[in-house]
């Protein structure tokens, strides 16, 4: 795999879970302050995902290159 391809997946990964991370604290404003339960409820994975998203692993061509 090229060189260029691994570092538009690093930078593809990154971007994702940066998306996520606002979309997670968006719903955790409102969890807080509209619908507690329901909010925080779908913040709490959606935190998840954006840190698996940030620290994702390469792929198996990235790393042997």
């Amino acid at each position: 795999m090229k060189q260029i391809d691994c570092l538009f997946e690093r930078v593809s990964h990154v971007g994702v879970g940066i998306a996520l991370l606002f979309l997670a604290v968006g719903l955790t404003l409102i969890g807080v302050t509209v619908l507690p339960v329901i909010g925080l409820v779908t913040a709490v994975p959606v935190f998840l995902l954006a840190g698996w998203f940030i620290a994702a692993p390469k792929s198996q061509e990235c790393t042997l290159s």
